[in-house]
C-alpha cells in the first residue's frame, strides 16, 4: 500500500482523490452548479461542443446559400478577323446591366490576365466581354477584330441582347490599349474608351486618339521599357475628348492586369496586390462613369492617384 502524504491521514487522501475526479459544470448551462465525475463532464462537454459546431456550420452554409451570386461567367467561341478565338463573358446578376465593356489584353498575354477586372466590373453591374486577340504583333489587325466584335454585340451575339453603341465601352491594356483606341476611332457614338497604360511605338495610337469622338480616360504607370517610358501620356494628350489622365504613383505596367504572373514582374517591374486593386478600382469607376453619368468637360490636365 502506498503511504499517504506526510501528516495527511489515508482516509482523507482517498477523499481528496475522489474530489479531484469531479468537475463543476457552468451553472449558466444547467441552471445550477452540478457536480459530476470528470469523465462524465468531459463527455458531456465534448457532445455539447460538437452540437454547437454542427449548428455553426449549418448556419454558415445557410447564409452562404442565401447570398445570391453577383455574376456568372461562361466562355464562348467566336470568329474575329477570320480567326477562331475564345471569349469570356461575365454576366451581372442585375436584371438591367448598365452596359457592356470589351476588355483587350496586352502583348503576348491572354484573356486570363483580366479575370479580376471582369469580376469587378460584373459585380458593378456591367456585362464584360474579354476575347483572346487573334494577333500577336498586328495591333491594327487586333483593332479591326475589336471593331468586328463591337458590331457583333450591336447585332446581338454571344448570347447577349443587342447593345446600343452608346452603351459600349472599350478597355485595353498595353498593346490592347493601342488596339482599342484604333477601334474606338472607327466607332463614332461609342460610350467611351479607357486606356490602361497604353503603348504606342509608331504614332498610330496618337493619330487614332486625335480622331476620337467618344469620352476617353487614361491610367498611367511609372515610366519603364514596357510602356515605352510613358508613351501612353502622348495618346492621352492627343484625345480631344479626354475626361482625365490619371498617373498611379508607384504602379508598374503589370499592375493593370490581374492576375499577373512572374514573367511580367521580371520583365516589367514588381506588382503589388494593393496597387492592382487601386488600378482595378479606377478602371471600374471610369467604365461606370462613362455608362451611367453625363460626361464632364474634357480636360488634358493629368491627375494623380496615390
Amino acid at each position: 500500500m502506498r503511504a499517504a502524504p506526510l501528516g495527511l491521514p489515508a482516509s482523507r487522501s482517498r477523499r481528496s482523490r475522489v474530489k479531484a475526479r469531479t468537475a463543476i459544470i457552468d451553472a449558466a448551462m444547467v441552471g445550477a452548479a452540478v457536480i459530476l465525475p470528470s469523465r462524465v463532464a468531459a463527455r458531456w462537454l465534448e457532445g455539447a461542443l460538437a452540437v454547437s459546431l454542427l449548428i455553426t456550420l449549418l448556419l454558415g452554409a445557410a447564409t452562404t446559400v442565401a447570398q445570391p451570386a453577383l455574376f456568372t461567367v461562361h466562355t464562348e467561341a467566336a470568329e474575329l478577323a477570320g480567326h477562331q478565338v475564345q471569349v469570356d463573358v461575365f454576366l451581372p446578376a442585375a436584371e438591367l446591366p448598365t452596359g457592356v465593356a470589351i476588355v483587350a489584353h496586352g502583348f503576348t498575354r491572354s484573356r486570363a490576365r483580366h479575370q479580376d477586372l471582369g469580376r469587378s466590373l460584373a459585380a458593378a453591374g456591367v456585362i464584360v466581354v474579354i476575347p483572346d486577340l487573334p494577333y500577336i504583333l498586328d495591333h491594327w489587325g487586333n483593332g479591326k477584330a475589336i471593331v468586328e466584335l463591337a458590331h457583333k454585340l450591336e447585332a446581338g451575339a454571344l448570347g447577349l441582347p443587342p447593345t446600343e453603341r452608346s452603351h459600349l465601352v472599350l478597355v485595353g491594356t498595353s498593346a490592347g490599349g493601342l488596339a482599342t483606341v484604333l477601334a474606338a476611332a472607327k466607332l463614332p457614338g461609342l460610350g467611351g474608351w479607357v486606356g490602361l497604360d497604353p503603348v504606342d511605338r509608331t504614332g498610330s495610337g496618337i493619330r487614332a486618339a486625335s480622331q476620337l469622338t467618344s469620352p476617353a480616360i487614361v491610367l498611367l504607370a511609372e515610366p519603364s521599357s514596357c510602356n515605352l517610358y510613358g508613351s501612353g501620356g502622348s495618346i492621352a494628350q492627343a484625345a480631344p475628348t479626354l475626361l482625365r489622365s490619371t498617373f498611379l504613383h508607384g504602379a508598374s505596367h503589370c499592375d493593370f492586369e490581374g492576375p499577373t504572373n512572374k514573367l511580367c514582374r521580371v520583365v516589367c517591374g514588381q506588382s503589388s496586390a494593393e496597387m492592382r486593386a487601386l488600378a482595378r478600382e479606377e478602371t471600374v469607376t471610369a467604365v461606370v462613369e462613362m455608362l451611367g453619368t453625363p460626361h464632364t468637360t474634357p480636360t488634358s490636365e493629368p491627375e494623380s492617384a496615390e
